[in-house]
């Protein structure tokens, strides 16, 4: 599925960088996931009671009177054959086993979007975690896949990720009870040429460390949908 990569040149780009870009989906494939994610209603963030078809999401902050940053799929996704071909495909098995060791082993897949919205506060964009840096602690170590399957420019709400921050890390950063920080007081850190936005169109993809310091800004015109295929280490890690 992904003739043009090797294995040995995104573990090399990972362990320097914490990220490698252009793991890119077969068009067909991309193609048939994101007709499958706007053919299926996603759930309201984490509220699996509330779902709502993706093209009617203005329709759905007015019926359940909140702001919606957020669609989820969770494991309805499992249901469609692509995103299962993507999931078992041997060069990110082979990438996550080469980085994270032989031990490696997939932990999650997710399909999400994220929407642009006027109702939400600034509270709830930090609590969903953009704008503002963080690292992920699920499991000793991970390695996360992600693809757009829809373009994404500035206006999409790209994801930022900070390259060289997932092995050299400030005190401050390390030892702290909160999992967001500014967005300039971690560029401050690890300087503002090390900030990578990733933007692409429908297929591009690329894979990161998420130990090292990474954001989702803020959708603003179009929304955004991404896949996400998740290593990890833990037996029962999921």
């Amino acid at each position: 599925m992904f003739a043009d990569v090797t294995c040995e040149s995104a573990v090399e780009a990972l362990r320097r960088d914490g990220l490698f870009s252009g793991i890119n989906l077969p068009k067909q494939i991309c193609s048939e996931i994101a007709g499958f994610a706007a053919c299926n209603s996603c759930c309201v963030g984490a509220n699996r009671k509330l779902e709502f078809m993706p093209d009617e999401h203005e329709a759905a902050e007015q019926r359940f009177n909140q702001a919606i940053l957020n669609g989820n799929y969770f494991e309805k996704v499992l249901e469609c054959d692509p995103v299962l071909a993507v999931q078992r495909d041997p060069l990110l098995q082979a990438i996550a086993a080469h980085y994270l060791g032989g031990h490696a082993r997939l932990s999650s897949t997710r399909i999400w979007w994220t929407f642009p919205t006027k109702r939400a506060s600034e509270a709830q964009k930090r609590l969903a975690s953009q704008d503002e840096y963080h690292f992920d602690l699920l499991d000793w170590r991970m390695l996360k896949f992600f693809f757009h399957l829809k373009p994404v420019d500035e206006g999409t709400g790209p994801h930022v990720y900070v390259r060289g921050s997932h092995r050299r890390r400030a005190l401050r950063h390390q030892f702290t009870p909160f999992i967001g920080h500014p967005v300039d007081d971690v560029l401050k850190v690890y300087g503002a040429d090390k900030a990578v936005t990733l933007l692409g169109n429908a297929g591009f993809g690329f894979v990161e460390d998420p130990f090292g310091f990474h954001r989702a800004s803020v959708a603003e015109r179009t929304p955004r949908l991404m896949m996400e295929i998740a290593f990890g280490v833990s037996p029962g890690f999921a």
